[in-house]
């Protein structure tokens, strides 16, 4: 008998019937997941689903059942009996942190099973849904959004049908139709269907009950059968709890406060790199308009340091004679350097004679008689490299100076390209920060993480 059907008929029945009705005789393998907060019967329901014998519900069981409301399974446990795997994860809303560890251990597990057929809402008969029941549940429905689009079963467990129980249900005017249609509504919301809903004892006292109750375990596993299975394998995250989101936006907050401060420092070293880049400029410029004048000057010095002669000045004598009258004069010529050669000129007949000549000067004699006077020119001529000698040794002193400032230039260059590296590199390494603490912020916006990443924190918080 598929108990659902009586108390929760104009919810169920015409899915229930379908399902059966379409039944394969072939079995699949197929894994349910148990749901529930402490004390709503998974374990128990679990052990009767695996094998519903006396032997293995009572004497030794799977799953070891609650005998307190201090939950008894501490640890996600999965057994299998024939094609059927079930299971038995560890209610929620315990603490903080035991609840982040049981998140973890779940999905971990869940993680190694290739599929999931059916999530079973386990639900104590006539119970209400506390929020330890409704937190377990909107964990789940975030962890297996799929899951939960068409997988979903409710499972209302210690359901006794012996007539002791069926009269005490009737002296406290409790109506099996009304408490699974209020709970339907309650475990239902959010999802775009009315799950299968089934009413089961997994610890059936009499024979008769024991019968009535397999046969209702058997409709859940037909049931479940005919789900289509969701693929999970190595693709669920745990999902973060509250106080891991908190700690998560103060980390958030902690990595933003820390990217504004290296924004602070990038505007601040691309600030000082612009400095930077305008001295570049001005020791370029300088160390071009010193090697520009360096070779003007070099220009000017191969000009003037030469052997070729050139004229120095031109001595002239220029003496009239109002009578006719033999002259005979000495002469002596001074240079201000040394005196390469001489060029003699006069006007007529008359006789030169170089008495002595020295470095610096020469002497003449000069003899004869005009009636027109006497008219003589000596041009003398020195080397260029004599002549402009103190030149010369200004513009070396020059270019000197020049070169000794283009050297200082490209010293100063060479620092201030340095200095640009650094900064660069700074710039380069704050925004590889920011990138990194981006992603921080990124990883960490996220509502969920996967398993490793959870075992590490787990390790860091809890341990």
């Amino acid at each position: 008998v598929v108990m659902a059907l009586l108390p929760a008929r104009k919810y169920t029945e015409g899915r229930v019937e379908y399902a059966l009705r379409s039944l394969s005789l072939s079995p699949r393998p197929m894994t349910v997941v148990l749901i529930g907060s402490t004390g709503n019967g998974k374990s128990t329901l679990g052990n009767f689903l695996l094998d519903p014998s006396e032997e293995h519900t009572l004497d030794d069981p799977t799953f070891e059942p609650g005998k307190t409301n201090k939950p008894e399974t501490k640890y996600v446990t999965v057994a299998s009996e024939g094609d059927l795997t079930v299971v038995d994860t560890p209610g929620l809303n315990e603490s903080e942190h035991e609840d982040f560890k049981h998140m973890t251990a779940i999905v971990k597990q869940l993680n190694e099973l290739q599929s999931i057929s059916a999530c079973i809402l386990c639900v104590k008969f006539d119970s209400k849904i506390d929020s330890q029941y409704k937190t377990t549940v909107e964990y789940y429905k975030r962890l297996l959004p799929q899951l939960f689009e068409n997988n979903v079963l409710v499972v209302f467990t210690n359901y006794c049908t012996d007539e002791k129980s069926k009269y005490q249900r009737k002296r406290q005017n409790i109506r099996e139709e009304t408490s699974v249609e209020n709970t339907l509504c309650e475990v239902s919301k959010g999802l775009l269907y009315l799950p299968g809903c089934f009413l089961i004892d997994a610890l059936p006292y009499s024979a008769e009950e024991r019968s009535e109750h397999e046969e209702t375990r058997s409709s859940i596993l037909e049931f479940t059968r005919k789900l289509k299975p969701v693929y999970v394998h190595k693709s669920l995250k745990v999902a973060k709890t509250v106080a891991v989101r908190a700690r998560d936006e103060e980390e958030i907050e902690k990595a933003k406060g820390e990217i504004k401060g290296y924004e602070e420092a990038i505007q601040k070293s691309k600030g000082q790199n612009e400095e930077v880049y305008g001295q570049v400029t001005i020791d370029l410029l300088q160390i071009r308009d010193a090697n520009q004048r360096f070779e003007s000057l070099k220009a000017d010095v191969e000009k003037l340091d030469s052997t070729d002669l050139e004229t120095a000045f031109v001595w002239n004598l220029d003496v009239k004679w109002k009578w006719f009258k033999s002259q005979s004069r000495e002469h002596t010529v001074r240079s201000d350097w040394p005196i390469a050669e001489y060029i003699w000129w006069d006007n007529g007949k008359l006789e030169g004679k170089e008495l002595r000549r020295d470095k610096y000067s020469v002497s003449v004699a000069i003899k004869g008689g005009f009636m027109a006077g006497l008219h003589v020119m000596l041009t003398v001529k020195v080397k260029k490299c004599d002549k402009y000698e103190n030149k010369i040794k200004a513009l070396r002193d020059n270019m000197l100076a020049l070169k000794q400032q283009a050297a200082t230039s490209r010293v100063s260059l060479n620092d201030k390209k340095e200095k640009n590296k650094e900064l660069e590199m700074d710039i380069s390494k704050l925004e590889s920060f920011i990138n990194e603490r981006n992603a921080t912020i990124k990883k960490l916006d996220e509502n969920s993480m996967t398993v490793e990443e959870a075992e590490e924190l787990i390790k860091k918080l809890y341990l």
